[in-house]
């Protein structure tokens, strides 16, 4: 991501759309470096808390984002885990807005232990808090903004729709819901 972000900055870009849609997660520790990556100073990425109520959060340390320019995160029910604690923690801390749906709400910490037999033994030890303080597991992170995906009724969805050669992304009506929000984004810095 970061050597597709300096390929982008030096051609030009002025803002991103992350499409985090139907991703159910991974690494929690790769959601974080992508975070780091448009964060900077010591910022908290996320808390854990277990089950006696302590706290632990994972803040960076001296960071430097590649970019300034507008984040606008897709996200919806497909969202999950490490996708959701990526995008809380840009969210959270003032670096993006989100559009879409509310995500899937898996924010559990979990320590496996393999048996004899082959199978595995999960515990939940801890679950995962944004930096707000948002609880995620069962619960999602909910989106600034809130797009319809199959109902196109925008002036420019009509002109698509008619186009039979507009691609699914011209037409996905959240792409264009986040464009209309980096428009407002970037109007904000010109003005100011």
């Amino acid at each position: 991501m970061e050597n597709a972000i300096h390929q982008l900055e030096d051609n030009g870009v002025q803002s991103y759309i992350l499409d985090l849609r139907n991703n159910p997660g991974g690494l929690v520790k790769a959601g974080l470096d992508v975070a780091q990556i448009w964060l900077d100073g010591d910022e908290t990425l996320v808390n854990t808390i277990d089950r006696d109520g302590n706290m632990l959060p994972f803040n960076m340390v001296n960071g430097h984002a590649i970019t300034h320019d507008p984040l606008v995160i897709l996200v919806n029910e497909g969202s999950a885990s490490a996708s959701e604690i990526l995008a809380g923690a840009l969210h959270d801390n003032g670096r993006a807005i989100l559009v879409g749906h509310k995500t899937f709400g898996k924010g559990k910490i979990q320590s496996v232990t393999e048996l004899h037999d082959g199978s595995a033994l999960f515990i939940t030890v801890a679950k995962y808090l944004s930096p707000a303080l948002h609880d995620i597991d069962q619960v999602g992170i909910t989106p600034d903004v809130q797009c319809t995906p199959d109902v196109l009724t925008s002036p420019k969805a009509s002109l698509l729709r008619d186009n039979s050669t507009a691609s699914a992304l011209e037409s996905d009506s959240c792409i264009m819901v986040a464009e209309h929000e980096l428009e407002i984004q970037l109007s904000k810095g010109t003005a100011s």
